[in-house]
């Protein structure tokens, strides 16, 4: 069985140097925290596909594309 894997930017408050994601795999959503510095290097690094400046309609700040396994 091949997975999938995605990531959500939840929540990035200025006042806190703490970034709340949501990861799914295979749709099963977990939560965990990063950095600022950590996010801010996925950034530079194009993992999200959004500038990550506004929160779409379902609350997402940013996101990734969804990845899927290889064999």
């Amino acid at each position: 069985m091949k997975r999938e894997l995605q990531i959500d930017v939840i929540d990035a408050s200025p006042e806190i140097d703490l970034i709340r994601c949501h990861i799914y795999i295979d749709g099963r959503c977990c939560v965990f925290w990063t950095t600022r510095s950590n996010y801010e290097a996925l950034m530079h690094d194009k993992v999200f596909i959004r500038d990550g400046k506004e929160k779409d309609s379902a609350g997402v700040i940013n996101t990734t594309k969804v990845f899927r396994e290889e064999d």
